[in-house]
């Protein structure tokens, strides 16, 4: 409780002061652990170096473990050749944007991991790079892991003969910071919350894909998914980052016609297993 009321109080830039320490949050590694389910008899050393040294104390980046049947969940949902959205993904892993540049440009840097993991967001770059997207939305930004993919997958696309950009908006405007320059001419950073700025900010387009990632009440996830649906484009992928878990998604798939699945994807290295991925499917 003192640890919430605190993070609504400090200012924005004290609470970005904060993150970069997050190695030292020795205290809230261990309460990560036992929110995963890691007790005490059952403490390995990965357990021990994440609570010493990882930075990340939420959204985990691994590599994921189950990627041949991520590219059959995409290929058998999008009517795509299941070896082409494997391609998609094996690109994603080994991309020098993921790599040698993120080490070159982070790498020594205190708050990030010094190698780059798409973790949940391979979902993202599959679906991106199979279903080239004209518009992408983000909904919450934190670092810009995401905003990175997502922009990558779209630089890749535009490569192809198929141009599209990214709409992410967050309510505390330091967020996004890993994001390179050379990656921004297609990003439209949007600072508020979503329940004041992103009907306005849709207006007029059409969206094929929107990721849910603000916090994860109903009512975060039923605005954000409706705005998209009255500013659908065809085909459209609406992703709930938490599972699916307030219902909202499921719900508003039975009211206007769409599909609902999930994927749950598994780390290779990481003892944090995700909450998975809900996906809406509309038209096409």
């Amino acid at each position: 409780m003192l640890k919430a009321t605190l993070k609504k109080t400090l200012p924005a830039d004290w609470q970005s002061r904060a993150r970069r320490l997050s190695r030292l949050r020795w205290r809230t590694k261990v309460d990560v652990l036992q929110y995963s389910g890691v007790r005490l008899r059952a403490l390995r050393w990965e357990h021990v170096t994440y609570v010493l040294w990882d930075p990340e104390v939420e959204s985990h980046t691994y590599d994921v473990a189950n990627v041949e049947e991520l590219a059959r969940f995409i290929a058998d949902r999008t009517g795509a050749d299941a070896h082409d959205v494997r391609a998609h993904l094996d690109e994603g892993v080994r991309d020098p944007e993921f790599t040698e540049r993120w080490k070159r440009r982070l790498g020594r840097r205190f708050d990030v991991k010094s190698r780059m993991m798409l973790g949940n967001r391979l979902l993202w770059w599959g679906l991106v790079r199979t279903l080239k997207p004209a518009l992408c939305v983000e909904c919450g930004i934190y670092n810009g892991v995401g905003s990175l993919v997502l922009l990558r997958a779209l630089e890749l696309n535009a490569r192809e003969g198929f141009p599209g950009e990214l709409i992410s908006v967050d309510s505390d405007p330091s967020m996004g910071w890993v994001v390179p320059e050379s990656l921004t001419p297609r990003w439209s950073k949007i600072d508020g919350m979503t329940s004041e700025v992103l009907d306005s900010a849709l207006a007029g387009r059409r969206v094929g894909l929107l990721v849910h990632d603000t916090p994860h009440t109903y009512e975060n996830a039923h605005h954000e998914f409706s705005v998209a649906l009255a500013h659908a484009g065809s085909p459209m992928v609406l992703l709930d980052s938490a599972g699916g878990r307030t219902g909202a998604l499921q719900e508003l798939c039975r009211q206007h016609g769409g599909s609902y699945s999930f994927f749950q994807d598994l780390p290779a290295n990481h003892f944090r297993t995700n909450c998975g991925t809900g996906v809406g499917w509309f038209g096409g």
